[in-house]
């Protein structure tokens, strides 16, 4: 029996993605930064030199709502919010900032800013709550969120894998190298345990599985529909529009109020 000739490669087409400008991240990565001024001028921050519950030193991120498990417990729930906002020092507020830039922009984009925000928003809950049940310690930083962001992209790039063809699915393989590293870095600080600030891998991981679990059920999904004005006579269309996903995310944010309840309760009784 004869070989066969190999078959040649089916021809790659590429088509436009539809798009938006991705104003909320700008808008967020001027946030966070005027707040860490506003931290510099009136002597907030350095956090990492306060590791003890109750220190005096602590008071000042304290006054501006940095994550802490008593108050909390205490009826400060505000604080699992604005600890999204607020940075540690110099370093941590160029890591976050880098990342919000990088995978915000992206996801913003390919998403659109209404299921973003609100990826960003609940994911950063959901990390606030995975690191106040525990860890229960001092905690800032808008990490949370962007993890919550960065399972975003992944879940679009795997949902998306064969339309958008080998280049995201070489990315996909990336981002799932990276979130390794990133994850087992995280666990080298808490298990070496050398300084003050260690990093909170809780709400990393509360975050990262926040921005899964949503995007899985509001996300982005393409596929290709006749349409002779486009290229090629196709266009690429989003199939779970967020007018008809977000009751998803209001459930989600129902059930996150009432794990927080919960939570809360349990830990206060």
């Amino acid at each position: 029996m004869q070989n066969q000739p190999p078959r040649p490669p089916e021809p790659q087409i590429s088509m436009p993605l539809p798009t938006q400008r991705p104003l909320l991240t700008y808008a967020l990565l001027t946030v966070i930064v005027g707040i860490f001024v506003a931290q510099v001028v009136y002597n907030q921050v350095n956090y990492d030199t306060c590791p003890i519950l109750g220190d005096p030193r602590c008071d000042p991120i304290m006054r501006f709502g940095a994550l802490n498990y008593p108050r909390v417990l205490q009826g400060e729930w505000y604080r699992l919010f604005t600890a999204m906002f607020l940075h540690a020092n110099q370093v941590h507020l160029l890591f976050n900032g880098l990342a919000l830039f990088s995978f915000g922009r992206t996801v913003e984009s390919l998403f659109g800013t209404p299921r973003f925000g609100l990826i960003y928003l609940l994911g950063g809950l959901s990390g606030s709550l995975a690191s106040l049940v525990f860890t229960r310690g001092l905690s800032v930083g808008a990490s949370g969120a962007i993890f919550a962001i960065f399972g975003a992209e992944m879940v679009f790039l795997y949902v998306n894998r064969e339309l958008l063809g080998r280049a995201a699915q070489e990315q996909f393989r990336s981002l799932i190298f990276l979130a390794l590293i990133n994850f087992g870095l995280g666990v080298f600080t808490a298990i070496a345990g050398n300084g003050a600030v260690a990093i909170d891998n809780w709400a990393h991981l509360g975050g990262f599985v926040g921005g899964l679990i949503l995007t899985w059920f509001i996300g982005t999904r393409y596929q290709l529909h006749d349409d002779p004005r486009g290229a090629y006579g196709l266009r690429v269309v989003d199939e779970n529009a967020f007018a008809k996903t977000w009751p998803a995310a209001a459930i989600y944010a129902v059930v996150l109020l009432g794990m927080t309840i919960f939570a809360v309760t349990s830990l206060g009784a």
